[in-house]
């Protein structure tokens, strides 16, 4: 049953390269080639489910991806332009400025943003009118740099004001303490996480360096490159979306039921995701015994193949989650609740007293495919993903964010260059009170004061 389209916007050089690897993803496991056309004769009969929420399909029977890639500058979007898949994209679905960002979120949002704004507004529209029913947008960015961070919150509200019935899910990629590409990545992470507040229903962050962190345990790769990361990512993604972009699935629901599952109150919307099995091609890191499902749970259930950093150093509480699995059966939610009750009776995941049973399962019988050629990464017969609303986590990630951002700030660094590009200030200390009151919130909420 066709649940409702989603629209996917990839915005900034982060989003735009994790995008094209998203598509190159999801072209493959349905048997697109990259000018559009299927090759589903290959594929067995439940992955020839036709991927209508995701693609266009035209008279003539081409598949076009139902995405927008937004950058401030052409190099990166030209990239996709002029790549393997440019036959695949409408060409109408790049939007881009002239001139770059500068690791600034102020002259992203307000200059950059402002300059092309109303070509995006456009290609929104045209792509929600091109739906029959438009259940929600899914945004993926940086946070560190200008046209992510900054771009993004400009696009976020037109979204949130303009389609507030459709449901806006970000998957942003945050600087880690570890991993960071510009000095000025706590400013662009600290203002685009509090001003984007009131236009996201759910957030699901990640960072490179906890994701770094899994291709070099699981896969033995010790410098994983971008392309590496964008890969993980994108199968990552095609994991979470699995019931969308697969349209048979009855268990899946909509975005909007997955964030109502997930977020309690409007502004504790921060959550994090893990995924197992990561096996790599020589087959290391994961061995199941009689039971996959019990297996894949047990091994999702350990920080330790989480994307997050924050994470791993977490032992707060869990408010809600979602385990969904892909290529289980029915069946195979024998024993979950067993394993379950293990890990809450051992203390490795404890609910907040508040909301005890927070666990939803959804199921995919759709198998997984092997990620795209020089991914590293090995077939599995199933897998699954766990997304979490964690209490501790979330105070975690944004204590990091308000501790690098508190470094800067109290020395007034770099301050100068976004006050000059339409930023008051005072907005510094805004950004950070909204981030204070979401991470008390949360804090709260661990102590079952909620």
């Amino acid at each position: 049953m066709q649940k409702g389209e989603l629209i996917m916007l990839h915005i900034g050089q982060c989003g735009v390269q994790a995008g094209h690897t998203f598509w190159e993803q999801l072209t493959y496991e349905h048997g697109i080639h990259p000018d559009g056309f299927n090759q589903l004769s290959n594929l067995d009969n439940e992955s020839k489910v036709e991927p209508i929420s995701f693609f266009h399909l035209t008279g003539d029977e081409r598949y076009v991806p139902r995405s927008i890639f937004i950058d401030s500058e052409p190099s990166t979007t030209d990239e996709v332009q002029n790549g393997l898949f440019r036959s695949l994209f409408n060409p109408c679905s790049f939007i881009h400025g002239k001139e770059e960002a500068a690791n600034n979120y102020a002259r992203g949002r307000f200059i950059l943003g402002a300059q092309i704004m109303e070509p995006i507004v456009e290609r929104v529209r045209k792509e929600v009118e091109a739906t029959d029913m438009c259940q929600g947008f899914v945004v993926n960015h940086s946070t560190g740099g200008g046209t992510g961070s900054g771009v993004t919150v400009r696009v976020m509200e037109h979204l949130s004001d303009t389609f507030n019935k459709a449901a806006n899910v970000q998957i942003p990629i945050y600087p880690s303490e570890y991993l960071s590409t510009a000095v000025v990545d706590p400013y662009n992470a600290l203002l685009h996480s509090g001003f984007n507040i009131p236009y996201s229903n759910l957030v699901v962050m990640l960072d490179n360096h906890a994701i770094m962190q899994l291709l070099s345990r699981h896969l033995q790769i010790e410098k994983p490159t971008f392309l590496f990361l964008n890969r993980m990512f994108s199968q990552i993604s095609s994991c979470l979306f699995c019931g969308f972009h697969f349209n048979a699935d009855p268990t899946c629901g909509s975005l909007e039921e997955l964030a109502t599952n997930l977020v309690p109150f409007p502004q504790l919307h921060f959550t994090f995701v893990r995924y197992a099995p990561i096996v790599g091609l020589r087959r290391n890191g994961f061995h199941s015994t009689v039971n996959p499902a019990q297996d894949l749970t047990r091994a999702v259930l350990d920080p330790n193949y989480s994307t997050l950093t924050a994470d791993k150093a977490s032992r707060g509480k869990m408010i809600a989650c979602c385990l969904a699995f892909r290529g289980a059966s029915a069946g195979c939610q024998r024993g979950l609740a067993q394993v379950i009750s293990e890990t809450k009776r051992t203390g490795r995941l404890n609910f907040v007293d508040w909301c005890p049973t927070g666990v939803k399962v959804r199921i995919h019988a759709v198998p997984p495919l092997r990620p795209v050629p020089e991914s590293g990464i090995a077939e599995t017969p199933a897998n699954v993903i766990l997304i979490g609303n964690g209490a501790g986590v979330a105070v975690k990630e944004l204590s990091v964010i308000l501790m690098q951002f508190e470094r800067l700030y109290e020395k007034r660094c770099f301050v100068h260059w976004y006050v000059g590009e339409g930023m008051e200030e005072g907005e510094f200390d805004e950004a950070a009170d909204l981030l204070k009151d979401i991470s008390d919130k949360y804090a709260n909420a661990d102590e079952s004061g909620i």
